[in-house]
């Protein structure tokens, strides 16, 4: 006679019990919304190669008010994802040496912010923004 293995009941909303598994999930969730971005722009590139009605449709479509509003919504959600990332990275990353003591792990979340704020200024001056 074999035995079952012992399976533990599981509630569907065990993520919400734990504010770091809720966190978690949350983070993982954005790259729907980061997807949804990259559809949006792939959709620009389609409608920019079928001409200039397109493209100016496209264009209205993205300044209407749902239009900005989605674009909020995925902007909120990958400044989330960047943010959230960037305090994972020491963890998830080698230790990089110099003089053989391990860089502090605030020292590399910093470096993340600052490079970030160096390339999207760089990214608003190359555009005229």
């Amino acid at each position: 006679m074999t035995r079952r293995p012992y399976v533990r009941p599981l509630h569907p909303h065990w993520w919400l019990r734990d504010r770091r598994q809720f966190l978690y999930i949350l983070r993982e969730s954005t790259s729907v919304f980061v997807g949804l971005y990259s559809a949006i722009l792939m959709n620009g590139l389609i409608r920019l190669s079928q001409g200039r009605e397109a493209w100016q449709s496209y264009l209205d479509a993205l300044s209407s008010p749902l239009g900005v509003t989605v674009q909020l919504i995925c902007l909120a959600f990958a400044a989330f994802h960047a943010v959230t990332w960037f305090g994972v990275t020491p963890k998830a990353m080698p230790p990089i040496l110099i003089k053989g003591e391990p860089i502090p792990a605030c020292t590399i979340i910093r470096g993340h912010f600052i490079l970030w704020a160096i390339l999207s200024l760089a990214v608003l001056i190359v555009l005229g923004g």
